[in-house]
This record gives structure tokens, sequence and C-alpha cells, in this order.
């Protein structure tokens, strides 16, 4: 299973995970324990670690440049398609609407200031007022491309940061079982999970360590145990060379809340429905942005 094929099941698993609850329903949980959508995040960040350490690693330089080219257009497409489509849906007047849209396009475009809310928009949905729901996720993802960038890539300060994170999840998950309720304990709770999932893709990556693939087959098995410290070497013992023609993850992780939102606000959404009417706007990101976008990428790329 190679990489392309791994994200696009990860963005799927999201996609379903976020069905449930936009949908007004109990979410889906694999044994009443991890969520999908925190399965699909998870796997993310552990590619997304090993790959972009051997990005800097072959060109420091453009190491940052080629960051930006990856995340940026793609988004910046998806914030102003949708701030388009919604002005057909919104309750809110132009007036009110327009400079608001404005800002949400540019906050969200900034990854830091980001904002989840609308003028007039997802009022009535069982999770309202929320636009799209996964932005954190990239402002976080970008954020450890330059912590890794600041610390050169050395192994040293990666494992250092690796441990960090790994004291933080495990303390934190037995003196704070509640983390999700509280906007710092949630903030400081994914941040050393996810922090954990990257710089391990990136120790291993660094480390040269081929993952055999018994041990991924293991870590899959042990996984219902030892939750995310199973997944590096679960993911990265599974992965193998090759390529898809169309790398759709990114398209349908970036436009799939917004897509259901307008489904639930008119009844229709489930599974079925979320996946059909996100494909098609992956496939036109994918074709119509990312692909050119990558071509501007400077240096050498690698095979796989």
């Amino acid at each position: 299973m190679n990489f392309d094929i791994m994200r696009l099941i990860a963005a799927l698993l999201v996609v379903v995970s976020h069905t449930f609850p936009l949908a007004g329903q109990a979410p889906f949980r694999i044994m009443g324990v991890e969520d999908l959508g925190a399965l699909g995040v998870s796997v993310f960040f552990v590619i997304s670690g090993y790959l972009v350490s051997a990005s800097y690693v072959r060109d420091p330089k453009a190491y940052l440049l080629k960051r930006v080219l990856r995340i940026e257009p793609g988004l910046i497409a998806s914030l102003v398609v949708t701030v388009g489509l919604l002005a057909f849906v919104t309750t809110a007047p132009a007036a009110e609407y327009w400079p608001q849209a404005a800002m949400y396009v540019v906050r969200n475009a900034l990854l830091y200031p980001a904002t989840y809310a609308l003028p007039g928009v997802f009022q009535d949905v069982p999770m309202a007022g929320v636009v799209n729901g996964v932005l954190w996720t990239l402002r976080l993802e970008f954020t450890f491309y330059v912590v890794l960038m600041l610390i050169g890539a050395r192994l040293r300060l990666v494992l250092a940061l690796l441990a960090v994170c790994a004291l933080v999840v495990v303390a934190m998950t037995f003196t704070h079982p509640h983390w999700a309720e509280e906007k710092l304990t949630r903030i400081t709770f994914l941040g050393a999970r996810n922090g954990l999932l990257f710089f391990a893709g990136v120790a291993i990556q660094l480390s040269r360590w081929k993952i055999p693939l018994w041990l991924g087959g293991v870590s899959v098995v042990a996984f219902p145990v030892l939750g995310p410290l199973a997944l590096p070497t679960a993911v990265l013992g599974l992965a193998r060379p090759g390529k898809l023609p169309a790398d759709l993850s990114y398209g349908v992780y970036i436009y799939a809340f917004p897509i259901q939102q307008v489904l639930a606000a008119y009844g229709q959404l489930n599974v079925v429905t979320a996946v059909l009417a996100v494909l098609p706007f992956a496939a036109a990101s994918w074709f119509l942005v990312e692909k050119p976008a990558l071509k501007l990428k400077p240096g050498p790329r690698p095979a796989w």
C-alpha cells in the first residue's frame, strides 16, 4: 500500500467520522475508544513527518517554499470556493456576508488566525456555526514543519521532542481523561499526540530505519492496546513504493466538512452522499490547483 492510498484512506476515515456528529448522530468509534477521524489525522501526521524530513535533508534551502506550495494553493482555492458557494445559502445580507467572507479567506489562508464561522451560514444544523472544522490541523502541521526547520532536522533534537510529546500524552491520559472539555488541555493534548506521531515519522526517516512488513502487521494488531503509540511502525511498516495517478487525499480533506454541512442542512447527509459529493471537488483541486502548484517546486523530488 503506497502513501497516496494510505492518505486517501485516512482522508475518507475523517469524512466517515464527521458524518455522524454532523448528522446529529452518536460518533462511530473503534472498540469504543479510537475515533475514526483521530485515526485518519494520526496517519496523516506519521506520513507527513516521514516525508517532509526527507525533503528537508534533500534540499534545506527550498524546504519551506515546498511546504507552502503543497499546503497553500489548494487551501486558498478551497476557501474561495467555499465562501463563493455558501453565498447562495447564507441568511445574512450581502453587505454583512462578503466583508466577513473576505476575512475568512485571509485569516484561514494565514493558518494561525484561523476562523470557523461565516455570517448566516449553518445556523440550523447539529454542529451549528462551523464551516470547516478541520482547519486547525493544517495550522498544527505547518507548526511542526517550522519546528523541524528550526532544529535543522537533527536526530537527537527530534528524539528529545518525541520524548516530551510522549510524556505529555501518557501523563494527560491518566491525569486529564476529559482533556477535550477545556480549550487549554485540548490544545495541549492534541499538540502532544500529533507531535508524537509527526516526530516519530521524522525519527524513523532520519535514522534510516527500514521497518519490516512483519512489524507493521504486528503493530496493526497491537493498535487496540497501544493506540497511537503503535501507529508509526504500523503505517511505515506497511508502506510500499508507488503512486496513484491523482492524489485526492488533500482535496477530500479540505472540502469534505463544508460539503457535509450543506448536506446536513438539507437532511441528505450520510456516508455515501458525503463521499460522492466530495470526490469531484477533490479531483478538481488536484488537477486544477495542487498538481500545477507542485510543478513549481524547486529541486529534486522523490520517486515515491
